[in-house]
């Protein structure tokens, strides 16, 4: 309802008349009342145009009208006062107002196909004219519909009266309702017709006032709520409403094959009550009991074609004839969407196949019937198969929202595995159906199938989490799996030493459901932890361990098996961390693990040169330190945890300027000697050079050698170790640090090959060209030019910084052998003349 305010002059006066105009269309409704394929319309079901209030009649019409049965005919005498019967309760009539007034407040169309109308008209030719009738009229075909005598029942308009002082204006209200039921069918538009007149019956010398037509809503609206399959029926839901179905007092339900063009099958259907419809298309005959519903079996329907749905009201009985028609949208057939995922296959248990993923099919609304089927692709055959679970998937919702169902589209099974005779290495897949039968896996039915990726149960895998080496065998836990098992179904854990094998267990497996977790796919996995001790004697294995993880189908662990290879372990290991010579004496640190340490109580250091010759051996008594490291890094080692040792001592004289290997001995004699084994090092020099380095002292803590006690002297020089070895026979008594010429493509400034001490020696030189001098010189070729000396000195006999600190580091002499201070005096002062001197590289 709209409410104008209208503003009109009567006399020098501004007069406000408040007129109401009503339009008669569609509400806002509920979402449930809206036509599948059609907007909801605003086309108002009743329409109201302008209506005029002043006597110029500009939008509604006034007219003076002769009586007739069917179409008012208008009367040209316009404006002609008529004398009317006295009206005592008005007294400001103004006789000279020729105006015809008329407003209409209300026209409702009700859901029964009754109007109801009402207004107001007001004129002084209402005067002698004392019958109003208001009149229904079909301004298309020009004939009254209707006309009703609301004489007796004037409702007192003071408000009109106020504004317009005609005769009759306090009582010109009036209200009327029509029965458009049988027309309705064919009306577009409805006029109202005031008339006043001096005939009982409504004719005779009348008075009309025209309102503007009315507007009938021809829309035709109808929503297929609900399609679904139950009870083997195609299910359908929904409403039509349309004022073109009024007299078609019978409503099918018609089931149309599209593909085929051809009818399935029709219901004639009950009214259902729809107060969400009457509410959203007010003015729609019957809109309140437009409801539907429909059934048809479905083996009578191929989903596969495009199957249409059909909503027909027809005024015969059959249906054939005199009908009006709603065709929804196909509700199957065409390019459905069937789409899937498989989440995920779970054997972890050991005995069930559970499985979840989801389907999307555009006719799971009608193949509401869901299996898991497990098909060998390999046998080429059914395994088994179960109903699922549904699940919601607002995930796929959301990817295929145009899908009916998809965001129900999850599902999730189990099936037994017990009898089932899953083989390993075969494909299986799983597959999703929607069926319309419940029957067996639904293939009695339609049916829409999804078919997973193959899955392979070929899988195997394991884990050694713990190892460990013991007096009575060797201790291992961890975990082992594999689809094998399915048919393999004894499990052993085999040691095998070089290549052989020397022990073997059965095993029992715990749960692990950290296992299960990440290899949920393979058979059993949540039941195959073990921790076990397999038996044997540690001396007996040396070289290389390995361990065989086994599921065999003979319950001795032979016959046919699946196995999986662990790394291979050592039996014997060692290391030595720190070998450290200084001026005090030798410091040895390590550890060394063996198998075959059991038994073997004594640990012994023993020093061989390079030829193999024992030069001296001391028993090692900080022994059987803590090792976690080795433990973590040799676990198949006896007692690797506790397989540190260390060992000082003063450097003997035998082992004193020696190249030599240490051997760490662990034995059974208290001697160092018996059953044993041994782990060696490499070459070790026992020098006691110092460190660091330093130009004024001696390269070595210990004394110079005593030349008279050797019997075969000589020099050895190593440019590119940075050392004087200082030889007896093949013996280095001696060691010195010194820096020879720079390389120089290659080739050192100072000359490779055998020369011989000269007799030219002195205490200092300086070259000029050079910028350089030395002291304690000796030469050993040209007599003066190739010489061994200290550092070299400035021109003011100052030792030259960087050049110092480069000894025993870096070549950097033009040819020259640079030694300490200390080590050049003894050679100046000690070597003989003639002594041989080796250079080389």
């Amino acid at each position: 309802m709209k409410e104008h305010k209208k503003l009109y002059k009567h006399g020098k006066l501004w007069v406000t008349a408040t007129i109401f105009a009503a339009t008669l269309g569609i509400a806002v409704g509920t979402g449930q009342a809206q036509a599948a394929t059609e907007p909801a319309t605003t086309t108002p079901a009743v329409q109201q145009v302008g209506q005029t209030t002043t006597g110029s009649s500009q939008n509604g019409r006034e007219t003076n009208q002769q009586p007739s049965a069917t179409t008012p005919q208008q009367d040209t005498n316009r404006g002609t006062a008529v004398t009317s019967q006295a009206t005592t309760d008005q007294t400001n009539i103004n006789p000279n107002d020729h105006g015809n007034y008329g407003w209409l407040d209300q026209a409702k169309l009700n859901s029964d196909g009754s109007l109801n109308v009402s207004g107001w008209h007001a004129t002084n030719e209402s005067q002698g004219r004392q019958y109003h009738y208001i009149i229904a009229f079909d301004p298309i075909r020009r004939t009254e519909i209707a006309r009703q005598d609301v004489t007796e029942s004037a409702a007192n308009r003071p408000d009109v009266a106020q504004v317009h002082p005609v005769a009759g204006a306090a009582q010109s209200g009036f209200n009327a309702s029509f029965d458009l039921s049988q027309q309705l069918a064919n009306l577009s538009q409805v006029q109202i017709i005031s008339r006043y007149t001096d005939d009982p019956a409504g004719n005779g010398n009348a008075a009309d006032y025209w309102f503007a037509p009315i507007v009938i809503d021809r829309a035709n609206r109808a929503n297929l709520d609900s399609a679904t399959a139950v009870d083997g029926q195609l299910a359908v839901a929904g409403w039509h409403a349309s004022n073109m179905a009024a007299g078609k007092n019978h409503h099918y339900v018609i089931f149309f094959d599209r593909t085929t063009n051809s009818e399935l099958g029709r219901v004639e259907v009950k009214p259902i009550a729809r107060p969400d419809v009457a509410r959203a298309v007010p003015g729609v005959y019957h809109a309140d009991q437009s409801g539907f519903t429909a059934k048809i079996a479905l083996n009578k329907v191929n989903l596969n074609h495009q199957i249409q749905v059909i909503s027909r009201y027809s005024a015969s009985a059959d249906g054939n004839s005199d009908y009006l028609d709603y065709w929804f949208n196909p509700i199957a057939g065409g390019n459905q969407v069937n789409q899937g995922w498989l989440d995920g296959v779970n054997l972890s248990d050991g005995q069930h196949l559970s499985f979840a993923g989801w389907h999307a099919s555009g006719l799971a609304p009608f193949e509401n019937n869901h299996f898991g089927i497990l098909y060998d692709l390999t046998a080429n055959s059914q395994v088994a198969v179960v109903k699922t679970s549904q699940a919601n998937r607002p995930d796929i919702a959301r990817l295929l929202p145009n899908v009916p169902g998809a965001g129900q589209a999850g599902f999730s099974g189990q099936i037994d595995l017990t009898g089932l005779n899953l083989q390993p290495g075969h494909q299986y897949t799983l597959v999703s159906r929607y069926s319309t039968s419940a029957e067996g896996n639904g293939g009695s039915g339609q049916y829409s199938d999804y078919w997973s990726p193959a899955f392979t149960l070929n899988q195997h895998a394991f884990s050694i989490d713990g190892l460990q080496m013991t007096e009575q065998g060797l201790r291992v836990s961890g975990w082992l799996i594999s689809d094998q098992s399915l048919t393999k179904t004894h499990p052993y854990l085999i040691v095998m030493n070089n290549g052989k094998e020397v022990s073997r267990a059965a095993l029992t497996f715990t749960g692990r459901p950290d296992v299960a977790k990440v290899y949920g796919q393979v058979y059993n996995s949540a039941n195959s932890g073990f921790s076990i001790l397999v038996k044997l004697d540690p001396a007996q294995v040396n070289g290389n361990i390995q361990l065989i993880l086994r599921f065999s189908d003979d319950p001795a662990g032979n016959g046919n098996y699946d196995d999986q290879y662990s790394q291979t372990y050592a039996s014997n290991a060692g290391n030595f961390d720190a070998i450290q010579v200084n001026a005090t004496g030798i410091y040895v640190s390590g550890w060394h693990a063996s198998n075959q340490a059991v038994g073997k109580p004594y640990q012994y250091l023993i020093f061989v040169d390079q030829n193999g010759h024992e030069l001296y051996r001391q028993e090692v008594l900080d022994k059987n330190r803590t090792r976690g490291d080795v433990a973590k890094a040799e676990p198949a080692i006896y007692n690797s945890g506790n397989s540190g040792y260390q060992l000082g001592f003063n450097i003997p004289n035998q082992l004193n300027h020696h190249m030599v290997r240490i051997i760490h001995r662990i034995t059974d004699d208290k001697y160092g000697n018996g059953n044993a084994v041994d782990e060696w090092s490499g070459l070790v020099s026992i020098n006691a050079m110092r460190t660091p380095i330093d130009y004024r002292q001696p390269s070595e803590y210990f004394a110079y050698p005593n030349l008279s006690q050797l019997n075969n002297f000589w020099i050895h020089v190593r440019i590119g170790q940075n050392r004087v070895y200082l030889m007896n026979n093949n013996d280095v008594v001696y060691t010195m640090y010194c820096t020879a010429g720079y390389y120089q493509n290659g080739v050192s400034t100072t000359p490779l090959g055998t020369y011989y001490i000269q007799a030219e020696r002195g205490n200092s030189f300086y070259n000029g060209a050079l910028g350089e001098g030395a002291n304690y010189w000796t030469s050993f070729l040209n007599h003066g030019e190739y010489l061994f000396h200290t550092v070299p000195t400035d021109r003011w006999g100052n030792y030259k910084p960087y050049e110092a600190s480069q000894l025993g580091i870096n070549q950097g002499s033009h040819g020259c052998i640079r030694l300490s201070i200390p080590d050049a005096y003894w050679i100046m002062h000690n070597v003989p003349t003639g002594t041989r001197v080796v250079i080389d590289n």
